[in-house]
């Protein structure tokens, strides 16, 4: 299916085996040379108060009418979006929806606010999209899921964070799904992940179906934590898709299943490898899920920056000798940066994620904002951040 001039095409190998193991090498590992480093240019701070958790599960950067920059986040807790003045980390208001009754949200994962009346709710229990106001009140809802008992198998499903947020671009509201476990062969070029609503008729439709010759021939990669994809828009206004098993990133416009691949690994990542266990025959060990994914080199978010013209694209590092005892948060994060063509500039290994919320990042005009956990703040006091930088070797 895939000739030799498409394997020369691209600098990453794939190579499927007869026990549905398929492989992504990394062609570039070693190879490539950094020119720029990142940097920690400065910190910002954000007073929490007693209902309120550092790790939120979701933020929005928005800017109102006065020009206000505010830093948004969930609180799960009491199912509210909290207001912050992005500057000077001094808190401005929250919005509260209500669980029961006619204007019932039953769980927030996730947001878009197009403004104060506009504001586009993941209801994660209904897999729905609610479109409400800053006074709470729900004004529509958009069913994501199908009509038919089995609508897994054909409609996405959704894993929304910072780094995999609701966007709107042209008038539509965009939702990237993920399919929860690994995708037939058969159904490959059909499982569509990503939503798009219509603002102007609310007509639904999918686009953008998984690389079949990573995800397909019945690879195994049996968990939404391989199957997650991370979106950013491009400086031509594309989407770019950061898939977790492949060193290379996809290009596509919004509205199209076409899309172009180009090189964006690590100098330092070994070859990808699916899962060895023929999830049609029989269901895969919970504990070999869990091994597997500690011990392969797994990309993840990829963030536009337009004010220095770059990408980020964050990259956990395998740990070889981890087993079931080891912990989630213990793999090396890596950043890899790269230009408006998508050249490599350099990466940064930053620490882990024992210290580093990686989930929740975001780019401002200071720089590249990642949480960080400091291990001072026992007390869970503030929401804390590092601003990173890249500054030239």
């Amino acid at each position: 299916m895939y000739k030799l001039f498409y394997l020369l095409l691209f600098s990453t190998t794939f190579i499927s085996c007869s026990n549905s193991i398929v492989s992504s090498k990394n062609e570039q590992a070693g190879r490539l040379q950094s020119k720029y480093n990142l940097i920690v240019n400065s910190e910002k701070k954000i007073l929490l108060d007693d209902y309120t958790a550092p790790k939120s599960p979701y933020m929005q950067i928005y800017q109102d009418t006065s020009g206000i920059k505010m830093l948004t986040l969930l609180n799960p807790y009491n199912n509210s979006i909290y207001f912050y003045n992005y500057t000077n980390g001094e808190f401005i208001k929250k919005i509260h929806y209500n669980k029961e009754g006619a204007n019932a949200v039953l769980s927030i994962a996730g947001y878009y606010i197009k403004n104060t009346d506009s504001i586009f709710l993941y209801n994660r229990p209904l897999v729905e999209l609610v479109l409400a106001d800053y006074k709470g009140q729900v004004k529509q809802r958009f069913s994501l899921k199908g009509s038919e008992p089995d609508w897994a198998l054909f409609y996405p499903q959704y894993a929304f964070s910072t780094v995999c947020p609701i966007f709107e671009k042209d008038n539509h509201i965009i939702l990237t799904g993920l399919c929860p476990f690994s995708i037939k062969e058969s159904s490959i070029d059909k499982f569509l992940f990503t939503t798009c609503i219509n603002l102007d008729n609310n007509q639904i439709k999918h686009y953008h179906s998984y690389p079949a010759q990573i995800y397909g021939k019945n690879a195994n990669w049996e968990d939404p934590l391989f199957m997650q994809v991370y979106p950013t828009i491009s400086s031509t206004g594309k989407i770019v898709h950061s898939f977790t098993a492949s060193h290379e990133i996809y290009i596509s416009n919004w509205n199209s299943n076409v899309s172009q691949s180009l090189y964006g690994g690590s100098n330092v990542a070994r070859t990808i490898y699916s899962i060895d266990w023929d999830f049609l025959s029989e269901r895969t060990p919970r504990e070999l899920i869990y091994t597997h994914y500690l011990q392969q080199d797994l990309y993840s978010a990829i963030l536009y920056d337009p004010w220095r013209k770059i990408y980020y694209r964050f990259m956990q590092q395998g740990i070889k000798n981890a087993t079931t005892r080891t912990q989630l948060n213990e793999k090396p994060l890596i950043i890899i940066f790269m230009d408006e063509q998508f050249e490599y500039l350099g990466e940064k290994l930053i620490g882990t994620a024992e210290e580093w919320n990686w989930t929740n990042s975001f780019v401002t005009e200071e720089g590249l904002n990642i949480e960080y956990i400091d291990p001072k703040d026992i007390e869970e006091t503030y929401m804390n951040f590092k601003i990173f930088t890249i500054k030239q070797i």
